[in-house]
Protein backbone atom coordinates (compact mmCIF):
# COMPACT_ATOMS: atom_id res chain seq x y z
CA UNK A 1 0.00 0.00 0.00
CA UNK A 2 1.13 3.29 -0.77
CA UNK A 3 1.99 5.78 1.97
CA UNK A 4 -0.05 8.13 2.58
CA UNK A 5 1.37 12.23 2.93
CA UNK A 6 -1.42 12.51 5.80
CA UNK A 7 0.55 10.00 7.02
CA UNK A 8 3.33 12.03 8.10
CA UNK A 9 2.70 14.48 11.19
CA UNK A 10 4.96 17.45 11.27
CA UNK A 11 6.74 18.51 15.12
CA UNK A 12 8.84 21.35 15.83
CA UNK A 13 11.40 21.36 18.96
CA UNK A 14 13.09 24.47 20.72
CA UNK A 15 16.82 24.01 21.13
CA UNK A 16 19.98 26.37 22.76
CA UNK A 17 20.62 29.00 19.44
CA UNK A 18 23.53 27.25 17.89
CA UNK A 19 22.99 23.93 18.87
CA UNK A 20 20.49 23.13 15.89
CA UNK A 21 22.63 20.91 13.86
CA UNK A 22 23.83 18.61 16.47
CA UNK A 23 19.84 18.67 17.51
CA UNK A 24 19.27 17.23 14.00
CA UNK A 25 21.43 14.70 14.24
CA UNK A 26 20.46 13.59 17.51
CA UNK A 27 16.48 13.10 16.95
CA UNK A 28 17.53 11.66 13.73
CA UNK A 29 19.82 8.86 15.00
CA UNK A 30 17.76 8.14 18.43
CA UNK A 31 14.18 8.27 16.19
CA UNK A 32 13.94 5.97 13.04
CA UNK A 33 12.47 6.79 10.25
CA UNK A 34 12.15 10.61 11.51
CA UNK A 35 13.50 13.39 9.58
CA UNK A 36 14.53 16.51 10.74
CA UNK A 37 16.05 20.63 9.89
CA UNK A 38 16.82 23.64 10.85
CA UNK A 39 16.35 26.27 8.21
CA UNK A 40 18.54 28.21 5.80
CA UNK A 41 17.93 31.12 3.38
CA UNK A 42 20.49 31.03 0.69
CA UNK A 43 22.17 35.15 0.49
CA UNK A 44 24.63 36.76 -1.13
CA UNK A 45 27.94 37.36 -0.16
CA UNK A 46 30.47 39.88 -1.52
CA UNK A 47 33.78 39.11 -0.72
CA UNK A 48 36.96 40.83 -2.28
CA UNK A 49 34.62 42.02 -5.51
CA UNK A 50 33.47 38.93 -6.11
CA UNK A 51 29.48 38.08 -5.00
CA UNK A 52 29.04 34.22 -3.62
CA UNK A 53 25.99 32.91 -2.82
CA UNK A 54 26.11 31.18 0.95
CA UNK A 55 23.62 29.26 3.00
CA UNK A 56 22.45 31.29 6.40
CA UNK A 57 20.67 30.35 9.17
CA UNK A 58 17.41 31.94 10.19
CA UNK A 59 14.66 31.05 12.65
CA UNK A 60 17.64 30.38 15.15
CA UNK A 61 16.59 27.75 18.19
CA UNK A 62 14.07 26.08 16.24
CA UNK A 63 14.22 22.42 14.56
CA UNK A 64 11.49 20.97 12.60
CA UNK A 65 11.10 17.41 11.59
CA UNK A 66 8.35 15.22 10.47
CA UNK A 67 7.75 11.61 11.34
CA UNK A 68 4.76 8.36 10.89
CA UNK A 69 4.88 8.32 14.24
CA UNK A 70 2.22 9.02 16.64
CA UNK A 71 4.11 9.45 19.32
CA UNK A 72 6.39 12.66 19.79
CA UNK A 73 9.96 12.00 20.15
CA UNK A 74 11.56 11.36 23.57
CA UNK A 75 14.18 14.52 23.90
CA UNK A 76 15.46 13.04 27.27
CA UNK A 77 18.82 12.42 25.96
CA UNK A 78 19.23 14.82 23.32
CA UNK A 79 21.65 17.70 24.69
CA UNK A 80 20.52 21.33 24.00
CA UNK A 81 16.79 20.51 23.38
CA UNK A 82 14.77 22.84 25.12
CA UNK A 83 10.91 21.27 24.54
CA UNK A 84 8.69 19.90 21.71
CA UNK A 85 6.36 23.37 20.73
CA UNK A 86 2.56 22.37 21.35
CA UNK A 87 -0.07 23.28 19.66
CA UNK A 88 -2.56 22.40 22.31
CA UNK A 89 -1.75 21.00 25.90
CA UNK A 90 -0.29 18.12 25.08
CA UNK A 91 -0.47 17.98 21.19
CA UNK A 92 3.21 18.00 19.41
CA UNK A 93 1.79 17.59 15.67
CA UNK A 94 1.58 21.06 14.15
CA UNK A 95 -1.14 22.28 12.41
CA UNK A 96 -2.86 25.13 10.51
CA UNK A 97 -0.77 27.02 9.15
CA UNK A 98 2.76 26.09 10.80
CA UNK A 99 2.25 22.61 9.35
CA UNK A 100 1.77 24.33 6.32
CA UNK A 101 5.27 25.92 7.33
CA UNK A 102 7.17 22.65 8.17
CA UNK A 103 6.21 20.94 5.00
CA UNK A 104 6.95 23.90 3.03
CA UNK A 105 10.39 23.89 4.24
CA UNK A 106 11.05 20.09 3.55
CA UNK A 107 9.69 20.25 0.35
CA UNK A 108 12.73 22.72 -0.25
CA UNK A 109 15.41 20.83 2.31
CA UNK A 110 15.06 23.17 4.52
CA UNK A 111 16.46 26.08 2.51
CA UNK A 112 14.84 28.62 1.22
CA UNK A 113 16.66 30.06 -2.36
CA UNK A 114 16.63 32.68 -4.32
CA UNK A 115 13.48 33.51 -6.28
CA UNK A 116 13.14 35.57 -9.24
CA UNK A 117 11.39 38.72 -9.02
CA UNK A 118 9.48 41.40 -10.86
CA UNK A 119 7.91 44.87 -9.84
CA UNK A 120 4.42 45.55 -11.37
CA UNK A 121 2.82 48.69 -10.28
CA UNK A 122 4.77 49.09 -7.02
CA UNK A 123 3.99 45.65 -6.29
CA UNK A 124 6.52 42.43 -5.75
CA UNK A 125 5.31 39.87 -8.19
CA UNK A 126 7.42 36.32 -7.75
CA UNK A 127 7.97 35.02 -11.15
CA UNK A 128 9.92 31.76 -9.81
CA UNK A 129 11.77 30.15 -6.97
CA UNK A 130 10.62 29.07 -3.31
CA UNK A 131 9.19 33.12 -2.50
CA UNK A 132 6.35 32.15 -5.00
CA UNK A 133 4.64 30.50 -2.68
CA UNK A 134 5.25 33.10 0.20
CA UNK A 135 4.41 36.35 -1.76
CA UNK A 136 1.45 36.97 -0.40
CA UNK A 137 3.22 37.50 2.81
CA UNK A 138 5.29 39.75 1.50
CA UNK A 139 5.00 43.51 3.51
CA UNK A 140 8.35 45.19 2.55
CA UNK A 141 10.81 45.44 -0.17
CA UNK A 142 13.97 47.02 -0.25
CA UNK A 143 15.00 47.14 -3.97
CA UNK A 144 18.81 48.84 -3.17
CA UNK A 145 19.28 44.64 -1.25
CA UNK A 146 16.77 42.95 -3.49
CA UNK A 147 15.37 41.61 -0.64
CA UNK A 148 11.96 41.20 0.92
CA UNK A 149 10.40 41.06 4.35
CA UNK A 150 8.03 37.97 4.79
CA UNK A 151 5.55 37.99 7.83
CA UNK A 152 4.57 35.17 8.37
CA UNK A 153 2.48 32.80 11.08
CA UNK A 154 4.07 30.67 13.35
CA UNK A 155 2.99 29.06 16.53
CA UNK A 156 0.26 31.86 17.38
CA UNK A 157 2.61 34.76 16.67
CA UNK A 158 3.76 36.72 13.40
CA UNK A 159 7.61 36.15 12.54
CA UNK A 160 9.15 38.23 10.24
CA UNK A 161 12.14 37.65 8.57
CA UNK A 162 13.90 39.62 5.48
CA UNK A 163 14.69 36.63 3.01
CA UNK A 164 16.54 37.72 -1.14
CA UNK A 165 15.35 37.81 -4.76
CA UNK A 166 16.63 38.67 -7.51
CA UNK A 167 14.31 41.15 -9.82
CA UNK A 168 14.22 40.98 -13.30
CA UNK A 169 12.90 43.43 -15.58
CA UNK A 170 10.52 45.96 -13.89
CA UNK A 171 7.38 47.48 -15.15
Amino acid sequence: MAESVTDIKYGCVFCLTGQEDAVVESLEAQNPGLAATSVFQMKPKKDEGITRRVTQRILPGYVYFQTKSDDPPNLRYIQDSIRLLEMTKGSWALSGMDEWFAKWIFAHHGVIGFSDATVVDNTVRMLSGPLKELEKYIVRVDKRSRGGQVALPFHDREVRMWLKFDLVGEH
